[in-house]
Formats: C-alpha cells, sequence, structure tokens
C-alpha cells in the first residue's frame, strides 16, 4: 500500500497520507473526547477504515467521497481495554477481539447501523491466570 495512518496526540483525529506524493487523503474526525487508539485497520479494498479506542468505541470511516469526514457508524464496545480490530471476509463486516478474551463480529449497513452478528469468549481467565 501507499498509504500511511496516522492518529493525533488526543485520538481525535486520524489522518490517511499518500507517501509517494506526501499528500494529505482524508482526515477523519473519531470523536471530541480524549482518546487512546488501539487498532486502525483498512478493508481489503481500502474503502472502509476501522478503529478502536479506550473510549469503548469502533468506529467505521468510509475512505469515498468527502475528505474530512465523520465515522459512517460507531458501535459501542463492551470494555476500554485493549482491542483489535480487521475486516471480515464478507463485505461490511469486522471483527473486534479484546484483550478480555471476547470476539465480536459485527455488521452495518447503509443506514449507519451496526449490529453483532457473533459473540463469543475465548479465553476464560481463572485466579492462577497471570
Amino acid at each position: 500500500s501507499t498509504t500511511l495512518l496516522s492518529a493525533s496526540e488526543k485520538g481525535t483525529l486520524i489522518r490517511v497520507f499518500d507517501i509517494t506524493s506526501c499528500l494529505l487523503l482524508y482526515e477523519l474526525r473519531r470523536g471530541t473526547n480524549k482518546a487512546t487508539i488501539h487498532c486502525i485497520s483498512f478493508s481489503r479494498r481500502s474503502n472502509f477504515l476501522a478503529v478502536t479506542s479506550d473510549s469503548k468505541t469502533l468506529h467505521i470511516f468510509s475512505l469515498e467521497g468527502k475528505r474530512e469526514a465523520r465515522s459512517v457508524c460507531k458501535f459501542a464496545l463492551p470494555s476500554a481495554l485493549p482491542s483489535l480490530c480487521c475486516f471480515g471476509t464478507e463485505e461490511r463486516t469486522v471483527i473486534v477481539i479484546g484483550q478480555g478474551g471476547m470476539y465480536t463480529k459485527l455488521r452495518w449497513n447503509d443506514k449507519g447501523e451496526m449490529y453483532k452478528e457473533d459473540q463469543t469468549k475465548f479465553l476464560l481467565m481463572t485466579e492462577t491466570d497471570d
């Protein structure tokens, strides 16, 4: 890929640059409250971007159209623990895996509505686990 992503110190802005021309392609607003970004992921066709943060949210941004944009949809995550996100093999699906051991598969529609398709606790912590 020829793109570079950066997040502002406050975690409110995500910038997408073209590294061959050094041009700013997109400036995306995650929100107004300070947050630590945990994960940023491109979709397979690089037309969407997923972002998770310690504000317990997943944001999906469209990389088609406006240069400055807000998320097309967001989803409240169960925990502020660090989480990884990636796009699923099916169109408009995203997978979030939280440090607490939760796997969540989400789908969104053209109206910006996002819903859970699957959720599984794949890691059970016990008192003897470190």
